[in-house]
This record gives C-alpha cells, sequence and structure tokens, in this order.
C-alpha cells in the first residue's frame, strides 16, 4: 500500500515518490502504538504491522517580488469588487497543500497568515516548519502558489495555510477546519484509488463531515484528460486481455524520460471482495517488458493495480491489461506520467472533486479566457453520472512561484475560484460560503447554451465571471445549483465575525 501526495504543479506531472515513502501504510486503528501520524478513526504506519490482525486500507495517491495574479483579476473581473472595498475581509479561507518548503514565506507576498501542520499533529495545532521536509515529494512551493493566488484576488481575506500531506492529515485538516469555523477550503490535490471516482470512500466522508459543519471545500478537478482511459471489460476472443474498442491488445501511452511515470488501473468492485483478478503489463518501444503489476493476494479487497516505470528517452509503451475471475467490470486508468493515445477527457475528475458537494473547479487560461478549457483539464461526469465540474476558474496566473511562465493547471483555478467566493461574502456577510459558490454557479458565463441545459463536462455550469457588484441589488439572483438540491442536503447558516484587513489596501 502506497501513500504518493501528488500536488500538480506548472509541469502537470505527479511528484515522484520519495524512497521513504513506499512502505507507509493506513490502518483503522487510531491508537495503534506504531503510528507516526494518526487522525480519529485511522493511523499511519512506517510500514506492515508487525504483530495482531490489522485490516490495512489504501491511503491513495496523491495531483519573489511583487506579483498579482493579475490574469485572474481580470478573467473574472474582480477589479470593480475590489474598488467597491470587497476583498475578502470577514472570511476565513485555508490552503491546503503538501509543499511548503520550496521558497520563503515572504510577508510582502503573503502578507499576514498563520500555519497548521496536520502532519505534525492530529489536531494540526502545530506551526509549519518550512526548514525541515519529512519526505522529499513535499520540496517545493506549489503550495505558496496557491496561498499567493488567494492573497491577491481576496487581498484581505484571513488567510491560514495548512500541510497536508495524504488522506489521514485531510482528515485531520477537516476537523481542525471545523473546529476553527473556517469558511473556505481550497485543495488542488488529487487522492488516487480510494473510491472508483463516484463520490464514495473516505475522501467523500470527509467532504460530507465539512459539509455537515458549514465548511466549503473547493478543489480542482484534476489535470487528466489526456492521461485517461475507461472501458467495460472486453474479452472477445477468451484470451484474456482486453480487446480494445479502438484495435487490438494493448493500450499506447506516452512517456516521457526522467522520473518514474505512474499508471494505475482500478475496477468497480470497491467494498465488494470479488473474485476479480486484474494484471498489468508495460511494454517499452522495443517490446521490452518495463513493469508489471500481478495480483499475488497480498491487496486484500482492494481493487487497484498500479505501476510505474522509468525511460531514458521519450516513447510510446503499450500497457496490456489481463483478466480473470469474474470478468463483467467497468475498469478505469489514469496515466499520472503520461498521455494515453485515445484518451477519454469524460469520467476524468479524481477525489475529492469527484463528490456533489465539493465545488470541483476545471481550468481555462486567465489570458483568452473565453476560448475553451485547457487541453488537460479533467472532465465529469464522475463514474457516478453526476454532473462535475461546477464551473471553470482561470489558470496561467502570474505569481513569485513560477514567475512569468505561470501558474497552470487546475490547480491554480481551485484558488482562484475560492478566492472569487470570498470576495463574494466580504459583499454579503449574511451569505454562507455554500450559498456564495451556489450564486456564483448560477452567474457563471456558459456560451452559446439555454440555461435550462444540463452542465456541460467541460465547463459545469460555465466561466467563473463577476457581475458588476452595482447591479446585484441586495441578494438578488441567489440560487442553488440543481445537483445540490438533488441530493437534498441542508445548508448550516454559520458564519465566522469580522476579521480585521491583514494587507494594506491595494
Amino acid at each position: 500500500m502506497l501513500l504518493i501526495a501528488a500536488a500538480l504543479a506548472q509541469s502537470l506531472d505527479p511528484i515522484a515518490p520519495d524512497a521513504e515513502m513506499q512502505a507507509l501504510v493506513r490502518v483503522a486503528d487510531p491508537n495503534h502504538p506504531d503510528a507516526i501520524a494518526r487522525s480519529a478513526t485511522h493511523a499511519v504506519l512506517a510500514g506492515p504491522p508487525t504483530s495482531g490482525e490489522y485490516v490495512t486500507e489504501p491511503i491513495g495517491q496523491l495531483e519573489l517580488g511583487q506579483w498579482e495574479a493579475w490574469e485572474g483579476t481580470e478573467a473574472m473581473d474582480l477589479s470593480p469588487w475590489h474598488e467597491a472595498g470587497f476583498q475578502g475581509q470577514g472570511v476565513k479561507l485555508a490552503v491546503l497543500d503538501l509543499q511548503w518548503f520550496g521558497s520563503d514565506l515572504e510577508a510582502d507576498e503573503l502578507g499576514v497568515f498563520e500555519s497548521w501542520d496536520c502532519w505534525a499533529q492530529e489536531g494540526c495545532t502545530p506551526p509549519m516548519d518550512t526548514l525541515r521536509p519529512r519526505f522529499g515529494y513535499e520540496t517545493g512551493a506549489h503550495g505558496l502558489a496557491c496561498a499567493e493566488v488567494v492573497r491577491d484576488l481576496a487581498p484581505q481575506v484571513e488567510l491560514h495555510i495548512v500541510r497536508v500531506n495524504g488522506l489521514t492529515t485531510f482528515e485531520n485538516a477537516i476537523e481542525w477546519a471545523i473546529r476553527n469555523e473556517i469558511d473556505v477550503l481550497t485543495l488542488s490535490m488529487s487522492f488516487f484509488n480510494s473510491s472508483f471516482y463516484d463520490g464514495s470512500g473516505p475522501t467523500g466522508h470527509a467532504v460530507e463531515r465539512a459539509e455537515e459543519n458549514g465548511v466549503l471545500l473547493v478543489t480542482s478537478s484534476g489535470n487528466y484528460a489526456r492521461g485517461h482511459y475507461q472501458a467495460t471489460f472486453n474479452d472477445s476472443d477468451w484470451d484474456g486481455d482486453h480487446d480494445f474498442a479502438e484495435g487490438g491488445d494493448r493500450l499506447p501511452i506516452y512517456l516521457r524520460a526522467g522520473r518514474p511515470r505512474s499508471i494505475s488501473v482500478h475496477w468497480d468492485d470497491y467494498g465488494k471482495c470479488g473474485d476479480t483478478n486484474v494484471d498489468l503489463y508495460l511494454y517499452g518501444q522495443d517490446g521490452e517488458l518495463l513493469d508489471r503489476a500481478v495480483r499475488d493476494g497480498s491487496q486484500g479487497c482492494e481493487p487497484v493495480e498500479r505501476l510505474s516505470a522509468t525511460v531514458d528517452e521519450d516513447q510510446w509503451t503499450t500497457l496490456q491489461v489481463v483478466a480473470s475471475g469474474d470478468k463483467n467490470f467497468r475498469w478505469n486508468l489514469i496515466a499520472t506520467g503520461g498521455e494515453v493515445e485515445w484518451s477519454m477527457a469524460e469520467g476524468s475528475v479524481t477525489d475529492p472533486g469527484t463528490h456533489p458537494l465539493a465545488f470541483t473547479v476545471g481550468a481555462a487560461p486567465g489570458v483568452g479566457y473565453f476560448n475553451g478549457v485547457e487541453g488537460f483539464s479533467s472532465q465529469g461526469p464522475n463514474q457516478a453520472g453526476q454532473p462535475k465540474p461546477d464551473l471553470v476558474a482561470p489558470d496561467g496566473l502570474s505569481t513569485s512561484v513560477y514567475g512569468p511562465t505561470g501558474f497552470y493547471g487546475t490547480s491554480a483555478a481551485s484558488p482562484s475560484a475560492a478566492a472569487a467566493i470570498a470576495v463574494v461574502m466580504s459583499a454579503h456577510p449574511e451569505w454562507t460560503a455554500r450559498e456564495a459558490a451556489s450564486w456564483i454557479q448560477n452567474q457563471a458565463w456558459r456560451p452559446l447554451a439555454p440555461t435550462w441545459e444540463p452542465p456541460d463536462p467541460a465547463i459545469g455550469a460555465g466561466y467563473l465571471v463577476l457581475p458588476d457588484p452595482q447591479d446585484l441589488g441586495g441578494c438578488a439572483g441567489l440560487g442553488l445549483s440543481p445537483g445540490l438540491l438533488a441530493f437534498g442536503w441542508l445548508l448550516g447558516r454559520r458564519k465566522s465575525g469580522k476579521v480585521a484587513s491583514t494587507r494594506p489596501p491595494v
């Protein structure tokens, strides 16, 4: 069982797994004596349990000068709101991320903020030690870039930055947010293989826990539209191999040289413990076997197979999917470090963005905003057929971390949307974060589509654009999204008090 927390940044590639992380195991015993991190219901061990009978779970894989992310301000029409004095004041917003160690936390970029470490302690109370990351994949400034976007687009928000490097620490962060009456969380990470990307599983439970307590999770849809494939297993010639509708029994996947590239396949057998067995074989361009994932019984009921390969040169590889036992199943593939020849953008949204109550955000370029989504931006619906994403927000933003090349990916779009929600909340302090998000969703611009049409799998409700605040007329236009109403969730009306400005007026 591996923990690989992948927060996709500018390169759109996953963080390479650190060797120290290879043995991490999650067990359903928060009091396990060997725990190195724990939540209220689970613990993380540095290796397999040495005594007792414990049911282990997949932890899931996880996607300076003065810079102002002006592309986001212009794309979403935030300037009139800022000029009217609505800059996020009175709103508590937290950025959850795993990479806080690649740059200094500069006060002139982030202003006043508080940091919290959900790995060091279950209660997340210690401040982050940004000088000594424990794991190699945490080295980087992805989280800083997300926090910069929030500060630039909602300058007076009460900002919190939180270290989250896996599912257990994500659960800790949700509980911390509830205790501290946080209004909005923004998360730009993907959790792989903890559900069939249908909104279920442990990440879904965490989203529901937040919603029940008035905390809105704004999260990225993922950057996997080009690395995704799904199918119903088809063995028309009875040789055990999946026969692809596009032809043959091999799936071409383009891998780039350098770091290990991960490919995972899971199937719709979560919680069933059926007798389906799936094996994977990856071949190089010369036909050599690069890696294989063969089930030996030690995986228990986890319906997932993973493999990874490092190639010396960019090349086309081919993947063979072999099954035995019950072959009546659907399967889903994500290549986090490659591009699939017959890629399917639809259904490529990852957890926790698959949950109906997560406010899931795709990405469109901040410059040329209405010309279409980014080609990598994951699209819906989720594997249960429910619409995702909720809308799209701008990426390609100017930040100190990524400089003039821009901060790209749905990682940048999620904090953009979270900041816009905070701005609207500062104009309407009587609204909850969910109400502000639903109102924003109803204002989204959708080209050439009647409002009664269902959400678009690429852009959801449309492009996040705010109307002029002078045209609001109080609460006019407030409405709840059809997707939310369909689930009949009761919205808690909790709102934090006013806070002082944490940055000089812009």
